[in-house]
């Protein structure tokens, strides 16, 4: 979206908001439960969740109600928050706009929800999910990888003391996060994970709902970074690429079994189909900015890059630096050194998809994230080095 009234783009959501006393969770999952949690420090009401699992309805989390839609009545005072991943809404969105319901008047997303009462009622920075990239290195060589590795002739990889100033940097602007993750890359290869990890989670861990890192789940994880991730609490992605990678179960059956031994929370992320952003076949560059603009909005990443002291309008924009695809634009990313308190509402925005532009000149050679990206294929191809699809 484009900015047309930086710092006061939410001004109406949020005097609507105000209005709002009590609050329907729609979804029970991850998120509904990590936003119903701090709803609760924050002294907000609850009075009930909502979710299309027949299996769920009925029944109760915390002492709530889980409803079917069609049983919920919301009244003047009350809205509902949708608790979901932003690549799974679509549908959701289809489903409650035909109940009736209407965008940022009764039906908020977690993140502008999160947001609006952090920054707005509170005077504190929310960011709902960022992330570091500390290396782009990976031991695998996937066609269609989205962070580019078949086409990057030198890898980016920053020291320890490089990634410490930007943890540090992030921190000093951000009050709390739903989400921090640090990925890659194959994060699990980068020879100072350890310390980052130990660095996050002893001096920020009380600052963000979740810590997450991400494997690939062909890198054997030694029992010393077990334990430092049942320390800290560093929930887990694993992606299952065995069917792709049948060679590579017997690592996959050791991590996943290490992560069950040390009580490390982990998501197995069993990937049917990737999509290809196709970066040297699309060409979107004879659109005009109304499209660029709309494609952008409608794209809907749900987390941003954070790196040299920068948050990225696009995290696919943000790596397609490291090959060539695109350069880096001042006016694509959010520098903090430039940040004041005064600026925390448009920090706000550009994390909620405001920039100067309304797009990133990477879209004119991007083909999309999920919920806009029809070009599927097959996950984890392997091709060699020296090839360049």
């Amino acid at each position: 979206m484009k900015w047309t009234n930086k710092g006061h783009e939410f001004d109406g959501v949020y005097e609507n908001l105000k209005t709002k006393k009590k609050f329907y969770l729609f979804g029970v999952g991850m998120y509904g439960k990590a936003v119903y949690e701090e709803l609760k420090k924050m002294g907000e009401t609850v009075i009930g969740f909502i979710d299309n699992d027949s299996c769920k309805q009925h029944t109760k989390y915390d002492g709530l109600t889980i409803y079917p839609l069609e049983e919920v009545q919301v009244k003047e005072d009350e809205a509902i928050v949708l608790c979901i991943s932003a690549h799974d809404r679509r549908k959701l969105f289809q489903q409650l706009f035909a109940a009736g319901y209407k965008y940022n008047e009764n039906l908020y997303t977690m993140e502008i929800f999160m947001s609006l009462k952090f920054v707005y009622g509170l005077d504190k920075m929310y960011v709902p999910a960022a992330a570091i990239l500390p290396s782009s290195c990976c031991n695998l060589n996937c066609k269609a990888c989205l962070n580019f590795t078949p086409y990057i002739k030198q890898h980016r990889v920053l020291n320890f003391e490089s990634v410490k100033a930007d943890i540090d940097e992030f921190f000093s602007v951000v009050d709390y996060t739903m989400l921090f993750m640090v990925t890659g890359g194959e994060p699990f290869i980068y020879p100072d994970l350890a310390k980052v990890l130990e660095y996050v989670g002893e001096n920020y861990r009380n600052k963000m709902h979740f810590f997450q890192t991400i494997t690939n789940g062909t890198i054997d994880i030694s029992d010393d970074m077990m334990q430092l991730l049942a320390k800290y609490d560093i929930r887990v992605t694993v992606d299952d690429y065995r069917d792709a990678l049948p060679e590579t179960g017997e690592t996959y059956r050791k991590v996943t079994e290490g992560f069950q031994k040390y009580g490390i929370e982990y998501d197995e992320n069993k990937v049917d189909y990737w999509i290809d952003l196709a970066p040297t076949t699309t060409d979107h560059s004879d659109w005009d900015e109304e499209r660029l603009q709309k494609y952008f909005q409608g794209c809907n990443i749900p987390w941003q890059d954070f790196q040299h002291g920068r948050l990225y309008a696009c995290s696919y924009a943000c790596y397609a630096q490291v090959p060539g695809f695109a350069e880096e634009r001042e006016d694509e990313a959010f520098y903090f050194k430039d940040y004041t308190p005064e600026k925390k509402k448009e920090l706000m925005e550009f994390r909620l998809g405001y920039n100067a532009k309304g797009y990133t000149e990477f879209c004119k050679h991007c083909a999309g994230f999920m919920a806009i990206n029809d070009n599927i294929v097959t996950p984890a191809i392997q091709i060699k080095r020296s090839d360049n699809v």
